[in-house]
């Protein structure tokens, strides 16, 4: 049977810059590879020049950068022939496909009614009318087989917004050989630190979208002996706490992460808006328990059992139930509970990347009944 041919729209080529959705890519093209797909990616740069009105349009509007790179792919030979066309964040709009499914690693419009900082006047006139065209951009990059979230509470957020998405979800995979289990006491000589006491970690960008101003409340709380490293990027929109307990780490290559996450007895993901966040997937492949506010993937993590459920705190704003939760998570592993393999059995049982082909071949079989799934993954 021939090799079922798939093209990917996407911003960026996988792999490339700090963010998810490139790692989200990389993990993904995988999954897909292992299906015995022939996988290709057609980003922004391979769309070829844009005309100095676009440059000068994309640079007053970046929302439009991808919609406009659409248009200079249509007729490609690349989606032309593809058996399924997939395409990410604003890509894929105008495109005329027979198999096209729009993927949503996540939404502007949720993210900025959602995570944006409070504003007033004509800020906040600005901001909703950025809001509404960032929605109604959504709204548009239906396929011919519709729009799928990786996450329930992301599907949820977007229907919020008048976005339409299918049923199912698709959850991202995680490179499960890569994080995994090791020595808490190893990871903390690699990183110079104490063998004994508690270390929290968060990691992402730090800014009041990812919850910066709720660690510091957090940190606050924490009793003296207590540490939290934070594992961001150099450049932040939000100040650095000014506090011993405090160690950032900054700028970690995707690869240095997991001692960071074999080192913390808990990780700690406050933010407002998510899609899906791959840290806290990574996070608990290494055995890392979870704490994270209600958003994108909390209500998958809410099936999880006793000790993966435990971690979502339903009132993000409330340091106080963060520090009741940390408690509660750190009681159980001190009452000789397994939270470690918990977290890893979770992740492997759900955003593996077997696992995540598992999610893919059924999906597939339904959308392309034509091409054998399940026996090319089996083999």
């Amino acid at each position: 049977m021939r090799q079922p041919s798939i093209a990917i729209l996407c911003p960026h080529q996988p792999g490339s810059g700090f963010g998810g959705a490139e790692q989200h890519l990389a993990d993904l093209a995988i999954v897909l590879q292992s299906l015995q797909a022939d996988v290709s990616f057609l980003s922004r740069e391979a769309a070829g020049s844009d005309s100095i009105i676009e440059r000068i349009t994309g640079r007053a509007f970046p929302l439009l950068r991808s919609p406009l790179a659409s248009r200079r792919l249509r007729g490609r030979d690349a989606i032309s022939r593809a058996d399924l066309l997939l395409s990410i964040e604003l890509m894929g709009i105008g495109i005329e496909h027979p198999k096209h499914l729009h993927l949503f690693f996540g939404s502007y419009a949720a993210f900025r009614n959602d995570a944006l900082p409070p504003s007033a006047g004509i800020r906040k006139f600005t901001a909703s009318t950025i809001t509404s065209i960032a929605a109604a951009l959504e709204r548009s990059t239906q396929g011919s087989l519709g729009a799928i979230a990786n996450s329930f509470g992301l599907r949820d957020a977007l229907r919020s917004h008048g976005i339409p998405v299918r049923d199912e979800i698709l959850l991202p995979p995680t490179n499960t050989s890569r994080f995994r289990l090791g020595s808490k006491k190893e990871a903390r000589r690699q990183l110079g630190l104490p063998e004994g006491g508690v270390v929290l970690l968060f990691a992402g960008r730090w800014e009041y979208a990812k919850g910066a101003d709720r660690v510091e409340k957090l940190i606050a709380c924490m009793p003296t002996d207590w540490i939290i490293i934070l594992s961001c990027p150099s450049s932040s929109t939000w100040p650095w706490p000014e506090d011993p307990r405090v160690i950032r780490v900054l700028d970690t290559k995707n690869e240095d992460m997991p001692w960071l996450y074999q080192a913390a007895d808990v990780f700690v993901q406050p933010s407002r808006f998510e899609g899906y966040s791959l840290v806290v997937s990574e996070a608990q492949a290494c055995g890392c328990p979870v704490t994270t506010s209600d958003v994108g993937h909390a209500r998958h993590l809410a099936a999880g059992g006793d000790l993966v459920s435990l971690g979502v705190v339903r009132d993000a704003d409330s340091p106080c139930q963060w520090m009741h939760t940390l408690q509660l998570m750190l009681q159980a592993v001190k009452d000789g509970r397994r939270a470690d393999l918990a977290a890893r059995g979770f992740a492997e049982a759900t955003v593996s990347h077997k696992a995540v082909a598992l999610q893919w071949a059924a999906f597939a079989t339904k959308i392309l009944p034509e091409f054998e799934w399940h026996p090319r993954l089996a083999s």
